[in-house]
């Protein structure tokens, strides 16, 4: 394991420790209060209760109906604690530029987008569920048809909703960055960049999209550095592409969802659990909060499987700019300027690792490191010369 002391500085250290405790703390508060919340409504009767006192005779209306209670419920506490990390935590640290304004529109926003994004998914869902007892393959079949469809749209319809993308402009970041695509042999739509500026000043880019829909997303706080080292984050993301990693993690994701349907076949057979829950069975809406509660685990270790696959895709863009570029010493240098400046985890515990979507820090720069010297680049100047920070 990478000690990250060779690689940062005990105050680097300590400052992303200070930053990164209370938000490990707040995500466990809002994952006990998630599970807390759905369990109250699946076990104390109060999805019949609405059902029955909004009259919802037919299964179409009593799903909408718990579907807006579970969402109406979780207003309780998820908009307070996104408040509490967007404008006091960041705020105090001095990386988000968030407004009230702004935090209203996008909460507002997102309710929009998921109580659309559940009810969609949900109705023919329960119709599979209802129809055949083959729903859970025939379920299964739907997911992994819109994972390939939210892959075309995402870019497109559900991004702009949240951010404005423009086209990166002439000059000679985009030389560059069309001159790194020709020379990995890549074909992209383009370079965008996304105005993140607005709520904080992060830096990241990103690759997304499919067919014609596929391009090279930069945030606009990340164009304040030299471009030779926003050249080696924009070579990472189009190694993403170039060894067809987003192609790969649809049937990925697709295979690991037939898991969370075969646990759910599985539930479907205890008959006890949905009569304490008021259902007559897992096809009956006012089940839907044991459904979202009991899929939990299955989901839980279906993301560990899919974020250690994620690592070892960023392990390989890592050594694919590597070897595009040649210049370790840039991507060392790029490696420590985002990680501090994004306040990043860069002394993760056990359980963070293994659910993160990006090998730690030090790991990753130690690797560079590794390949520098394998591939004559010795210990020049720099970050090179002496195998991390100088102490």
């Amino acid at each position: 394991m990478a000690d990250p002391a060779v690689w940062f500085t005990d105050e680097e250290l300590g400052r992303s420790r200070r930053y990164q405790r209370p938000l490990a703390r707040m995500r466990l508060a809002r994952s006990s209060l998630g599970a807390g919340v759905l369990a109250f409504i699946a076990f104390f009767g109060l999805a019949g209760w609405l059902t029955d006192t909004l009259g919802a005779t037919e299964w179409v209306g009593a799903l909408v109906i718990i579907i807006v209670a579970v969402q109406a419920a979780a207003l309780i506490y998820d908009p307070v604690l996104d408040w509490w990390v967007d404008m006091i935590h960041d705020k105090r640290w001095g990386i988000s530029n968030q407004t009230a304004r702004g935090f209203f529109a996008d909460q507002a926003k997102s309710l929009v987008v998921v109580l659309v994004a559940t009810i969609g998914i949900a109705l023919p869902l329960y119709a599979l569920v209802r129809a055949t007892d083959q729903w859970w393959l025939w379920g299964w079949a739907l997911v992994s048809t819109l994972l390939v469809a939210i892959g075309f749209v995402f870019p497109v319809v559900v991004a702009p909703i949240f951010n404005h993308f423009t086209p990166l402009g002439p000059g000679p970041l985009a030389d560059r960055i069309r001159e790194l695509a020709r020379a990995g042999r890549v074909d992209i739509e383009g370079a965008f960049v996304i105005d993140a500026s607005r709520r904080s000043t992060r830096d990241n880019a990103y690759v997304s999209g499919l067919g014609r829909t596929r391009r090279v997303v930069l945030y606009d706080t990340i164009l304040e550095h030299p471009i030779e080292v926003v050249a080696q984050v924009v070579a990472h993301e189009l190694g993403h592409w170039r060894l067809g990693h987003l192609r790969r993690q649809i049937p990925l994701l697709s295979a690991l969802s037939l898991f969370v349907f075969v646990w759910l076949r599985a539930l479907a057979e205890w008959d006890g659990l949905w009569a304490w829950a008021g259902a007559e069975g897992i096809g009956d809406p006012r089940g839907l909060p044991v459904v979202l509660l009991a899929a939990q685990p299955a989901l839980g270790a279906v993301g560990m499987i899919a974020s250690w696959v994620s690592r070892a895709f960023e392990r390989q863009a890592d050594e694919w700019a590597l070897e595009l570029l040649e210049d370790p010493e840039t991507m060392l240098d790029m490696q420590r300027r985002l990680h501090t400046k994004n306040l990043a985890d860069i002394d993760p515990g056990l359980w963070t690792r293994l659910r993160a979507s990006h090998p730690p820090a030090a790991e990753r720069m130690a690797f560079t490191h590794r390949w520098a010297d394998g591939h004559g680049h010795g210990r020049g100047s720099g970050v090179l010369a002496d195998n991390g920070m100088e102490r």
